[in-house]
């Protein structure tokens, strides 16, 4: 029996040995083919010590051979690194991750800023339907809506400002509106968050290769209007419209020795009752010529001046005299014609009087805007009450003045657009 056994367990030692040989030959040889086959995937590293916030170029990084499983986030191309920043400072030939470049993919989405640039919150109220394809990274425009005044305003604030990260909605008492961190370079930061506090902001989003920056003036609510139109047949095209960068606007100025009652005398005249200042101005009705409102008689004096679109011009009226204080006296009106266009004009008017008072002098300054269209006359009167109107008439004019408390200095101003009509926006032409 013994005799037996023993070539039994000879022929199962053997067999038990040819088993491992081969196990261990598949098992080592599979072993060997997964990790050639790790070692062929490649994953961005460092090219050198790399300082927190620096953007990244090419230069910047290189790819490296990588055993096993990926770090997360690994990125495993150059073009997809560059131009990301570094958010955690990394050193030669560390693997670069979106952790550490503040992919919103990575830790807690933190998002790296730049040396030499700032990262900003607005509140987006006008954008809503943009928020769900916003991203970070993306690059986007920010308009500022100005509802302000009896001309709502729209103007570009920044161009090709980087997104850091969309946040959830946040209530500001009124409804939920969405919030953007933006990456901006410190001269804008403060304009940003002015518009932010104080006006409606837009985002405009924009297709990653397009970097281009141009200079885009404001837009008034009215020039939506007059700008453009549609035809029944037809899309909508521009409409001539002038060249405001290089408009000449012609201003016909006429002091008039006129009553107090000047404004009451022409109401029918009028587009509306004269605003009620310091100074009181209102504008004649389209086609109301101003020596239609003036007797040859009281004309004092008839100036023309030339002015540019945006660009003051300053008249004195009538004579200046010293006060006691060495001071100079007297009237003087700047005015800041503004062309919209298809003859729209804004003018400005800043009347300022200087008189003497004891032993010194004082001034009234008073600033007005006044929308008119070419050729239409705005007046204005009140530069003093009663007898003090009548003392400064014989001041500014000297002799040519009667004694009278009923009088006062009445100014007309026409002013003409004398730039010419271009026809802008079809096809560049």
């Amino acid at each position: 029996m013994k005799r037996n056994l023993v070539p039994l367990l000879g022929i199962a030692f053997v067999v038990a040995i040819a088993a491992t040989g081969i196990f261990y030959g598949l098992f080592v040889g599979r072993m060997r083919d997964e990790e050639a086959n790790a070692a062929k995937q490649t994953i961005v590293v460092a090219a050198r010590a790399i300082d927190r916030g620096r953007q990244l170029d090419a230069a910047d990084v290189k790819l490296s051979s990588w055993a096993g499983a990926l770090p997360p986030g690994a990125y495993q191309r150059v073009e997809d690194a560059v131009g990301k920043t570094v958010y955690q400072a990394t050193i030669e030939n560390e693997p670069i991750t979106e952790e550490r470049t503040g992919s919103d993919q990575g830790k807690e989405g933190k998002g790296g800023i730049a040396k030499g640039m700032r990262a900003i919150s607005v509140r987006i109220s006008e954008s809503n339907g943009l928020m769900p394809f916003l991203r970070a990274g993306h690059r986007v425009d920010l308009q500022v809506v100005n509802m302000r005044g009896s001309d709502p305003a729209v103007r570009s604030l920044l161009q090709n400002a980087e997104v850091l990260s969309v946040q959830a909605n946040e209530n500001n008492g009124q409804g939920m509106v969405p919030v953007v961190n933006l990456l901006v370079a410190p001269k804008d930061a403060d304009r940003v968050a002015l518009a932010d506090s104080a006006a409606k902001i837009r985002l405009l989003l924009r297709n990653q290769m397009d970097d281009e920056q141009l200079a885009r003036p404001p837009i008034e609510f009215r020039q939506v209007f007059l700008e453009r139109g549609a035809g029944p047949s037809g899309p909508a095209v521009m409409t001539p419209t002038v060249a405001s960068a290089a408009a000449r606007v012609d201003l016909e100025v006429k002091l008039v020795n006129g009553r107090s009652s000047f404004f009451e005398d022409n109401q029918s005249r009028l587009t509306a009752l004269p605003q009620q200042a310091a100074v009181r101005i209102a504008a004649l009705q389209r086609g109301v010529v101003s020596d239609s409102v003036i007797r040859p008689q009281e004309l004092l004096s008839s100036e023309k001046l030339t002015a540019f679109d945006q660009s003051g011009v300053t008249m004195r009226a009538g004579a200046t005299w010293k006060a006691a204080n060495g001071n100079n006296c007297g009237l003087r009106i700047q005015f800041v014609p503004r062309v919209s266009g298809n003859g729209a004009i804004r003018l400005r008017v800043e009347p300022e009087v200087t008189t003497d008072l004891g032993q010194g002098s004082t001034t009234r300054r008073v600033v007005a805007d006044v929308d008119l269209v070419d050729g239409q006359t705005i007046a204005l009167s009140g530069f003093g009450q009663g007898p003090e109107a009548a003392d400064l008439l014989q001041k500014l004019f000297g002799g040519r003045i009667s004694a009278g408390a009923s009088r006062d200095l009445v100014v007309l101003i026409t002013p003409r657009v004398m730039a010419p009509v271009v026809q802008a926006g079809l096809n560049g032409r």
